[in-house]
């Protein structure tokens, strides 16, 4: 399922009339829940649960529950047709520990660590420990950031004297470049080489991760954590890759989720002055066997998308099926 709600599918799929703050926004998919018939902004309100205000608030929710079916359906086919989707690359230790030490100053210093020219939208940087030592005892901070500064992750550690520490992160980050760093505000932290000859431990040349050290500014060879860390393949939001391609898809799985609505036994609706049961189990079936349709149509122009992957998905030979989907 989606982890959270992906940016990707922001107005997606939106009401031409529906109420948003300042001007309404054009649907990025190209279509509007108006598309499909029956819908209208007066009946999707009268169904719409109360903590969610509007019927455009409605759509929003359904629209990404229907994305996450979507994106469920095409994971199954996928790797019914032989496409491993998560894989784990192999871990490599970075940046040596040395005997020369940086006095306190008010910065987060480590390690920057990025892809190396590698055009791969599913694979990820995998932190699994970063290692530090401080010449004095002090009170510090370890972050993984952006290169706009934004904090994806953090701990507070204390260091003591002269004594490598190990902190353990096992993390996935979704940015091609990230840094690794330690608050020197209050210790003063050893210096940790980065050149060539210690770059990865293993050494390999298709590690694909750059290692560098990070004063705070700049690279350069010195930094001032070590860290472990691998390359790996991952499902995580893969349908943001190919929303060009899976509009019609999810536009009627999220009509198939609003009609269903009207079925549901606590519903708002008024029945009778609108379309009925009848209408709305005949379209939420409709609408679903439509949903499946456009996207079994879409399968091989997606695969030969992701095969252009080198990383994560290599040329292999593949068993080419389809997976039995409920009409």
């Amino acid at each position: 399922m989606l982890t959270k709600s992906p940016s990707c599918l922001d107005n997606y799929i939106v009401f031409y009339n529906g109420c948003y703050d300042g001007d309404k926004p054009e649907p990025t998919s190209g279509y509007y829940i108006e598309n499909l018939e029956g819908l209208t902004l007066e009946n999707v309100a009268m169904i719409s649960p109360e903590l969610l205000i509007s019927a455009t608030q409605t759509i929003k929710e359904k629209m990404l529950f229907a994305a996450s079916i979507v994106e469920s359906r095409l994971k199954a086919i996928l790797n019914s047709r032989g496409i491993k989707l998560n894989t784990i690359g192999k871990l490599y230790g970075a940046c040596v520990v040395q005997s020369a030490w940086d006095l306190s100053m008010p910065f987060d210093k480590g390690i920057r660590i990025s892809k190396k020219w590698l055009n791969s939208p599913q694979s990820r940087i995998f932190v699994d420990a970063v290692r530090f030592k401080s010449k004095i005892n002090g009170a510090s901070v370890i972050k993984v950031k952006d290169l706009l500064g934004n904090v994806l992750w953090q701990q507070n550690t204390v260091c003591i004297a002269e004594t490598e520490h190990t902190v353990f992160i096992k993390k996935h980050f979704d940015p091609d470049i990230i840094l690794v760093t330690i608050d020197s505000t209050s210790i003063q932290p050893y210096v940790y080489l980065c050149d060539k000859t210690t770059n990865c431990t293993p050494c390999d040349a298709n590690i694909n991760l750059a290692i560098d050290g990070w004063n705070g500014t700049g690279v350069g060879t010195n930094g001032y954590v070590g860290v472990c860390v691998r390359l790996d393949c991952t499902d995580k939001d893969i349908i943001c890759q190919f929303l060009d391609r899976l509009g019609l898809t999810i536009l009627y799985q999220t009509g198939a989720q609003i009609a269903k609505e009207w079925l549901a036994p606590n519903n708002r609706l008024n029945i009778i002055k609108t379309h009925g049961i009848e209408w709305a189990g005949q379209m939420a079936t409709m609408w679903e066997t439509l949903s499946n349709e456009h996207l079994n149509n879409e399968i091989d122009n997606i695969i030969q998308i992701l095969e252009t992957d080198k990383f994560c998905y290599r040329c292999e030979p593949r068993l080419r099926m389809y997976p039995m989907l409920p009409g």
